[in-house]
């Protein structure tokens, strides 16, 4: 027999005769620190989901107002016909008076957007009910 630190987990790794496997209370032990350790990464994955939907929902808009922008120069236009929200950013109507026809944006947004004469966009709002709802803060700035 080995002695020293090594002998000691050796011996204590064979364990006794007729006693195998973990205890209930090491058991509970290790189940109730895994629960906590889950609760901590799913309250942080919640926060980030959130972050992340308030920050899809800011880069849209940004995108949508940079393609109005670049549309009103496009076609020299100073003034725009006021909207009180659409989706369809990629219609003609009102906002097509060019050949060949060029759009404010080609592909389908999220939410609807409004917007005032000058072609700023002066709200967010969500399409229908089934489209996802505008995240809480992502508001119309500057």
């Amino acid at each position: 027999m080995q002695g020293g630190l090594y002998g000691y987990f050796v011996r204590n790794l064979k364990g006794k005769k007729g006693q195998s496997g973990f205890t209930l209370i090491e058991l509970l032990v290790v189940v109730t620190i895994l629960g906590v350790l889950a609760a901590i990464v799913t309250l942080s994955l919640v926060g980030l989901t959130t972050n992340a939907e308030l920050k899809a929902c800011e880069q849209e808009y940004k995108t949508v107002q940079a393609g109005m922008d670049a549309y009103m120069a496009n076609n020299n236009l100073n003034a725009v016909p006021e909207s009180t929200g659409t989706s369809n950013m990629s219609s003609p109507v009102p906002l097509y008076n060019a050949k060949p026809p060029t759009y404010i944006r080609n592909t389908p947004t999220q939410w609807a957007y409004a917007w005032n004469v000058n072609g700023q966009i002066t709200a967010i709002i969500q399409k229908d009910k089934d489209s996802p709802a505008v995240p809480t803060g992502c508001t119309v700035s500057g």
